[in-house]
Formats: C-alpha cells, sequence, structure tokens
C-alpha cells in the first residue's frame, strides 16, 4: 500500500520560538498565533519517510487502508528502554525541578524539552508543565511516577515535534491535572495537549482530571498500552486526523464525547479505528464519535451516553400512534361496528385534526441544534468486526449517516431512539445483536439481514426500512427502499410494525420469529409494497386488524391464519401435514390473532391442519419447538391444501393481501355478502387506520 508519508513541518527558530512558551505557575500563557489545525499538513506532498509514524491515506486508498499499519513497532512497546538508553532524567520537586542530561531547560516549574531523545520523567509538580518544543523530532516522555498539576496550561504541552511518545513505566502510577480555561480557538485546551502526533503506550497507570478535554492531539492520537482513567469537562480522548487504540484499559467519564476524531476536511482522515482494549465510556454526548469511519476489530465495551435510554427525548406524535391512542382527548369512542347504522362515528366539534396526518416523531436522520447523544456513532460508517459491546444511549445506540456494518461480535444495546439507525444501509453479517430497549429497533434505507442472531425490542417498529420520506395517508413507496432477510436468525418483539418496508419485504432465508403488536393499528408484517418469500422459515404473530400476508408471487408456499377471538400469549400455535406429522409448533409471547407461517416443508397440493393450544414434549427456542413433541391435545382451528403461494384460514381483511371472496374463504371482515366492516380492537371497538396503514398497491389473490 502507499502511503503520503507524514513530514516535517517549517517552523519558527528555536530562539523566536522560546520567547512564546506557555507558561505556568503564575506566568501568563500566550498562544502561538501562527498555530493552526493545517499546520501539521503545510508538507504532506513531501516524499520523506519516517519509521514511528503511519502516513495519512489518499481518498483513493481509504477502502483498502491497512488499519495494522497505524501502529508502528515503537508504537507497540510495552518495556520503557534501559538506563543506558534515557538521554535525560528529569526529577520534579513541587515547584521546581532537577535534570540529568541534554536538551532539557527549566526555568522555575517550567521544563522544556528542546531535541530529540528520550526523557524519564518522576516526582512532584505542584503548578508547572513539561513542554515539548522540539521541532521535526521524535520525543519519548516516560512517566514513573510523576505528579503534575497545572493551574493555567497543559500538563504536557506538545508545541512542536514530529512526534510525542507518552510511555507509562511497568507498575507506575502517574497523575495530570489541569484546571485551566480555554483562550481561543487555537490555546491548549486539554491536559495532555500536542500539535503533533501522539502516542501513549507502556504499562503502567494515569489517571487525568481536566477542565478541559482529557486527551487531545491536532494530528493523530494513537495508544497501544496502560490504563487511563480520565474526568475531563470535555471530550476524554481525541485525536484530528484520526484516533487509534490497540489495547489498555480505559475509564472515561466525560461531559462531552469520550473518545473521537474530527477531520472533516479529508476524506481519508477523521476516523476511529479500535483493534482492542478494555473500555467504560460514560459521556454526556457520543460515546464514540468519528467524523468520518468508527471501526472496531476487538476489544470489550462498556458505553453509556446522555445518561441513558431513560432520559430520551424521543417521542411519538401520530395522529393515530402506535399504542392505538388518538391525538386528541374529547373524541367520543366511535362504539361497535352495529352502533354505525350507516352513519360514520361523530366527531366533536372541538376536534381541530393535524395539517398532515403523517408520523412526526424526532428525526435521528437530521443534523440539529441539540446535542448529539449517541453511543457509537460515524458519520460516513461505522463498522464492527469483532468485540464485545453493550451500549445505554439516551439517542440512537449505534449511528451512522452512511452505512453500519456488523460482521462479528457480542452487541448488546438499549436506546432512547433507534438500536441501530443509518441513513443509508445496515448489513448484519455475523455476530449476536441484542436490543434490549429501543423506540425502533433497526432503521435504515436498505436493511439486509445475512447471518448471525438479531434478537430485539421495540416501542415502534421493529425493523424499519425508510429513506425518510414522509408516510402520510396511505403511505408513500419508495423504490431505493428494501428490506431483505438471506440467512441468520431473527427474534423481534414490537409494540409497531414487526417488520415494517416502504418498499418490498424480501425474505430468501433464515428463521425469522415476530411476536408483533397487539394494538389494531400496526401489523407483524408491513410492506408499502409487496412481501415475497422464497425461503427461510417465517412465524409472525400479531393483531389481525392491519395484518398483511405474503404476496402471491413468492416462490415458498405460506399460511395466514385470522382467528376468531384473540389468543393468550404463550399459546400453542402447531401446524401439522396430512400424516399428522408436526410441520411447525411455535408459542407467541404476546396475545395475538393472527399468524402467518411460511416453511419450506409446506408442498404444493398437500393438506395441512392448524391446531391453537395443547402442550409439547420437546424443548424449545425462541418458542420454536423441537418437533416430535405436540400431544395432538389442542383445537383443529382449520384444514387447507397448499397453492398458489399463499394459503388461508380464517377471516381476512383488506389489507391481508389475500383476500378471497368464495365461501371457503368468505371474505374475512368484508363479510362474505362485501358488507364492510372496519378492523376492531380486543373489545369490539372500531379501529381508525394510522399512518401506517399504506396498501393501496396490495393485490389480492385471485
Amino acid at each position: 500500500m502507499n502511503y503520503f508519508f507524514k513530514t516535517a513541518l517549517s517552523f519558527l527558530t528555536l530562539a523566536a520560538v522560546s520567547a512564546n512558551f506557555t507558561s505556568c505557575g503564575g506566568k501568563i500563557f500566550q498562544p502561538e498565533e501562527n498555530l493552526s489545525d493545517n499546520q501539521t499538513e503545510t508538507a504532506e506532498n513531501s516524499s520523506v519517510e519516517e519509521t514511528d509514524s503511519v502516513s495519512k491515506l489518499s481518498s483513493a486508498e481509504k477502502d483498502s487502508r491497512n488499519y495494522d499499519a497505524l501502529f508502528s513497532d515503537r508504537d507497540m512497546q510495552k518495556n520503557i528502554p534501559d538506563e543506558n538508553d534515557i538521554d535525560g532524567n528529569i526529577i520534579l520537586k513541587n515547584t521546581s525541578a532537577k535534570a540529568e542530561g541534554t536538551g532539557i531547560q527549566i526555568d522555575g516549574s517550567q521544563i522544556n524539552i528542546t531535541q530529540e531523545g528520550i526523557y524519564k520523567i518522576s516526582g512532584t509538580l505542584d503548578d508547572g508543565q513539561i513542554i515539548v518544543n522540539a521541532p521535526d523530532a521524535k520525543v519519548q516522555l516516560i512517566l514513573d511516577g510523576a505528579n503534575i498539576k497545572c493551574s493555567d496550561a497543559p500538563p504536557i504541552y506538545g508545541e512542536y515535534s514530529d512526534k510525542i511518545f507518552i510511555s507509562l513505566a511497568q507498575n507506575s502510577v502517574n497523575f495530570l491535572t489541569c484546571n485551566m480555561a480555554v483562550l481561543d480557538a487555537q490555546s491548549p485546551d486539554a491536559c495532555i495537549f500536542s500539535n503533533d502526533s501522539l502516542t501513549i503506550n507502556g504499562e503502567g497507570t494515569l489517571n487525568i482530571e481536566s477542565s478541559l478535554d482529557g486527551i487531545h492531539s491536532k494530528d493523530d492520537v494513537v495508544i497501544t498500552g496502560g490504563i487511563l482513567n480520565i474526568n475531563s469537562e470535555g471530550d476524554g480522548i481525541k485525536g484530528k486526523d484520526y484516533t487509534a487504540v490497540c489495547g489498555g484499559n480505559f475509564v472515561i467519564n466525560a461531559k462531552e464525547d469520550g473518545i473521537k476524531s474530527t477531520d472533516k476536511n479529508d476524506e481519508s482522515m477523521g476516523f476511529v479505528y479500535i483493534k482492542g482494549g478494555e473500555f467504560e465510556i460514560n459521556s454526556q454526548q457520543d460515546g464514540i464519535q468519528a467524523e468520518t469511519d468508527l471501526i472496531i476489530d476487538g476489544g470489550n465495551f462498556s458505553v453509556i451516553s446522555g445518561g441513558g435510554f431513560e432520559n430520551s427525548t424521543k417521542t411519538h406524535d401520530n395522529f393515530y400512534d402506535f399504542k392505538g391512542n388518538f391525538g386528541f382527548e374529547n373524541m367520543e369512542p366511535p362504539g361497535k361496528p352495529g352502533d354505525f347504522n350507516g352513519e360514520p362515528p361523530s366527531i366533536p366539534n372541538n376536534f381541530e385534526p393535524p395539517e398532515i396526518m403523517q408520523t412526526a416523531v424526532s428525526d435521528s436522520n437530521s443534523e440539529t441544534s441539540e446535542t448529539s447523544k449517541k453511543g457509537l456513532k460515524g458519520n460516513n460508517s461505522v463498522e464492527i468486526n469483532d468485540c464485545t459491546l453493550t451500549v445505554d444511549s439516551a439517542d440512537d445506540a449505534i449511528h451512522s449517516n452512511g452505512s453500519v456494518i456488523i460482521s462479528g461480535g457480542n452487541i448488546t444495546l438499549s436506546a432512547g431512539d433507534d438500536g441501530i439507525h443509518s441513513d443509508l444501509n445496515v448489513s448484519v453479517n455475523d455476530g449476536v445483536v441484542e436490543i434490549l430497549q429501543s423506540y425502533e429497533g433497526i432503521e435504515g434505507a436498505s436493511i439486509n439481514v445475512n447471518g448471525g442472531l438479531v434478537k430485539l425490542c421495540a416501542n415502534d417498529d421493529g425493523f424499519n426500512a425508510s429513506d425518510g420520506t414522509p408516510q402520510e395517508g396511505l403511505g408513500t413507496y419508495s423504490d431505493n427502499v428494501e428490506l431483505n432477510f438471506n440467512g441468520g436468525t431473527v427474534y423481534v418483539d414490537a409494540d409497531g410494525d414487526g417488520l415494517d418496508s416502504n418498499d418490498d419485504l424480501l425474505i430468501n432465508g433464515g428463521t425469522i420469529i415476530v411476536n408483533g403488536p397487539t394494538n389494531g393499528g400496526n401489523g407483524a408484517l408491513d410492506s408499502n409494497n409487496k412481501i415475497i418469500i422464497n425461503g427461510g422459515l417465517l412465524l409472525a404473530a400479531g393483531s389481525s386488524q392491519m395484518a398483511e400476508s405474503p404476496d402471491k408471487d413468492s416462490q415458498q408456499n405460506s399460511l395466514s391464519a385470522s382467528l376468531d377471538s384473540v389468543q393468550q400469549a404463550e399459546t400453542l400455535v402447531t401446524l401439522c401435514n396430512e400424516d399428522n406429522k408436526e410441520i411447525i409448533c411455535f408459542m407467541p409471547s404476546k396475545n395475538f390473532d393472527h399468524i402467518v407461517i411460511s416453511s419450506p416443508e409446506i408442498k404444493n397440493g398437500y393438506s395441512y391442519t392448524l391446531y391453537l393450544g395443547g402442550t409439547s414434549d420437546s424443548s424449545q427456542s425462541y418458542g420454536i419447538f423441537d418437533n416430535g413433541g405436540f400431544n395432538f391435545d389442542g383445537t383443529s382451528v382449520g384444514t387447507f391444501i397448499a397453492e398458489n403461494s399463499i394459503s388461508f384460514i380464517g377471516q381476512h381483511s383488506a389489507m391481508s393481501g389475500g383476500f378471497k371472496n368464495d365461501g371457503a374463504h368468505s371474505g374475512g371482515k368484508f363479510g362474505g355478502n362485501g358488507d364492510f366492516q372496519p378492523p376492531t380492537d380486543e373489545n369490539g371497538e372500531p379501529m381508525i387506520p394510522d399512518s401506517d396503514f399504506r396498501h393501496e398497491r396490495r393485490e389480492f389473490a385471485e
């Protein structure tokens, strides 16, 4: 891989620089006015090679970059150099310091390092700082029992260098404390601040207390070891070009973001890469935030952002919300179907309907002035390949404006908004994803589940394939939206729609279990176009009022059963073939009066019987019992011969997509005589379709 290597900068002469040293301990800090975020990039086209830091990548190389190359051999060193290799020994003595070696200048409590080398630091400095002012040089600071406080500047300040290494001596405990206020945008704003590349390594402990950021580099930050305990009023760890971690133990309490990168001008930069480590992050804003890409290849994470999901400000302001409540208080209930007498229900004089009947929820897609409180966030992408991750967030747990790709790991999420959200695409290829709490489980314009295990609980939709187009009235079809299941196991518990797509809903493989809504305003399956099932196993139980069924263009056979009464949770549903052999024995976890079963075991031309209730002696997983244990002590609710991809038992509403108006299928909620009867709730009360009633394109089976 070709890299644009970082090069040395053009600096002021050392004499000129020394006049602008940062001061501490009563001295006035004077920031260098010529210093800017772009200063370290002034020579980016130079071809000078160096061996201790990694180059920036061109945009063309971004997608194929070797992240392991971010960590040089020197970055990865754990043991501190031998005493014979140390160029200077600095002993801090409260208000002053004693030094042995070259390249060290001491002015009261201010220690300046002016040339390349390795410097060991120990002792206590009550109000002072270490300043690295060595243009073009690599400087290594070994902290071995150092305790540095500074009231008006960073305790460690990298003003000029090529790269700074801060190495934590084995078993050492070190403290850095600052209580400063930032002067302007160009002023240092962290307990450890560097204008150039910064690496932290070793096997000791570093405790940071900061009134601003904990660690900040205007170039890159690389951390490969040590125990870091950071309490900051700003961000915990912040790199501009990138932040890369390969090992270490982190406890971060931050009033702003926990770990972040900030470069938004260079598409090849602004990323966060984590290969391993132990992370406990409690941030008032985003837990881990990348301006471009967030990539995780290992590590153990516990992330709390914004105080957790209980602090969510998410609201759902439908005209008819997912709980089945009207958006007004003074309207009398319309009564049972028999009370209509040909007249619609009366509407009170003081009722003013919303200007637009559509879902009006806070949109996690759009950037607003509100503080972002997401768990993991990559503006371009979030990619998780392996880790153990627990997130509890006030907003989305995992968020990207581009794509989210999960290819491994053990992930547990609790979110005040979406468990996983992407404006573009979400792909789950492998791993275990469990969403314990969410407003919507997984949302994106294109959602693909190709493998792994996804288990989620949602207050609204379980899966929502949407490009953000407002869903007015009967809904809006979006031809760039897709919800595809190709493999893996999916378990959904949703109060709104279980699986919802503003275009097609396509199932090619895998095992999908949906315990859908008990309210009549949503369905276990919801598509603005077609529900196509070509393979896999689908079990979708929920309310019958807005229930949809697979389309007749499906290649795999399905059953859509609408039941005469609401069945209690944990009532067995068993499908048997004509030889009284179990095909499916399933126990929904919630009340239901409609179920869709699709299985490759349902063959054309064969007869099948559906039973409700009874018992099974088999073990079960996610409500699916092993075949062979059903005791045939349930009640038969119907027999059918599989044909035309979709077969029916019971009465079906117009929304079901498979209504047949004949003697065998008596027209369902339309009635055999064609008289319309609106869908009703569990108590027989009529339901008014909400903005999720988007089925004008549904074709009835012939």
